[in-house]
């Protein structure tokens, strides 16, 4: 079935994770690098370092009050415990994700690139999460490092093309001819400071 996707700012948000197994510890990784404050809840979590910053970890069995002032939660246990923490979440209006049962919860997460500015996901609605990140992975080599440098360009330079041009019709313009993929092939071949140079005579003669 089509999901609709949606990027989710988390930040100062928290979102539980029962279960700190391997999928688990993955997902309170990707949730706290997105910013999150994370509360992973685990009878047993593995001892050992590098577990992501802002996760406060609970080491007892999974109740219903872990939801208490939860935006996502993430039912990474058994499948038995991941059942109750989804129907617990949906009956608190709580979005949910289980991972032994994606067609259980309210949402799936897709296979997820990131280079800088630049998030790549891949989703097959579920049926086949192998082939999502084949395609992300192949998807990853095509743009190559152009895209993330050519993002951070374009985030530094969008507040000028703002400063200086008035003309809403005028700022599209030049927004757009910004995305054109001649500027990666630009900077793939001569680096960031020539694409730099060139967009800013670009903005020259929109001025």
């Amino acid at each position: 079935m089509p999901c609709y996707p949606i990027e989710l700012d988390l930040t100062g948000r928290t979102a539980l994770v029962v279960g700190l197994g391997r999928v688990g510890r993955r997902k309170a990784e990707g949730l706290s690098a997105a910013g999150a404050r994370v509360l992973g809840v685990d009878p047993s979590p593995t001892v050992g370092d590098g577990w992501p910053a802002g996760l406060v970890i609970v080491a007892e069995a999974y109740r219903a009050d872990h939801l208490a002032g939860v935006a996502l939660a993430f039912a990474a246990a058994v499948p038995e415990v991941n059942r109750l923490v989804t129907a617990d979440a949906r009956a608190a209006g709580i979005w949910v994700n289980s991972a032994s049962d994606p067609s259980a919860g309210d949402f799936t997460l897709p296979a997820v690139w990131r280079d800088g500015d630049v998030t790549l996901t891949v989703s097959t609605a579920g049926a086949s999460p192998a082939l999502s990140a084949l395609l992300r992975d192949r998807a990853a080599a095509a743009l190559g490092p152009s895209a993330a440098g050519l993002a951070a360009l374009l985030a530094e330079l969008r507040p000028l093309v703002i400063a200086r041009l008035s003309d809403p019709s005028a700022r599209r313009r030049v927004l757009s001819d910004w995305a054109d993929p001649r500027w990666l092939s630009l900077y793939d071949a001569d680096g960031p400071d020539a694409v730099r140079a060139e967009l800013l005579r670009a903005l020259d003669l929109h001025s």
